[in-house]
């Protein structure tokens, strides 16, 4: 097999160009939450396969926190069966990750070619570990860019905060931190991602 191919650099800037592009093909409305499953479904026409306990069969394996991969033909994506039914935010998450690696990654899955989820897995593993982490890195900041769009989480962040300020009556500097909390949490369940991913994308844009 020939070398892997190199995994470039992509300055935050870029990965929002990307971002930015995928949203304006795709849903150029920008209207919350971003419907990335129907995306994916009716535009992108990928397959979404609930696949049940496929999250054990990678913690068998040593891979921890996987729920979702993207076949190398991207032509569709095998997902945790309990992540696809149960949890919302992170099944939206692990949509835009996988569509993350289809844009920016096609290079190494066009190299590392698999036909089940033991190739998939044994491709995990030969991939070298600085690449890898790389690629996980520019998925991952490529699905936040998405599912919470930088062009609307400024104005969407003040109006949380001043909700959050009403519902805190007579509040002082010491419970500011309780008001960014109620803030973050009121914009997670508008964008429906997790808590974790908001916090994430405010610190990312400067609003925290």
């Amino acid at each position: 097999m020939k070398d892997p191919p190199v995994l470039k650099y992509l300055p935050r800037e870029e990965i929002i160009r990307f971002a930015e592009k995928f949203l304006e093909n795709n849903h150029p409305t920008r209207e919350l939450p971003i419907p990335i499953e129907k995306i994916i479904e009716f535009k992108l026409k990928i397959n979404i396969i609930p696949i049940p306990e496929l999250k054990n069969c990678f913690e068998e394996a040593d891979l921890l926190d996987i729920d979702a991969y993207i076949s190398s033909d991207f032509k569709s994506i095998s997902m945790d069966k309990y992540v696809y039914e149960k949890i919302e935010n992170r099944y939206r998450f692990s949509l835009a990750h996988e569509i993350g690696h289809m844009i920016l990654h096609k290079d190494l899955y066009d190299h590392y070619k698999f036909n089940s989820i033991g190739e998939w897995i044994k491709v995990i593993n030969e991939i070298p570990q600085d690449l890898k982490e790389r690629a996980e890195f520019q998925a991952k900041e490529f699905a936040g860019l998405v599912l919470v769009p930088g062009n609307i989480l400024k104005d969407k962040y003040q109006d949380a905060f001043k909700e959050a300020e009403r519902i805190i009556h007579n509040f002082d500097e010491n419970e500011m931190e309780l008001i960014q909390g109620i803030a973050v949490n009121l914009l997670a369940k508008e964008f429906v991602v997790s808590w974790h991913v908001m916090e994430i994308r405010l610190r990312n844009d400067g609003l925290t």
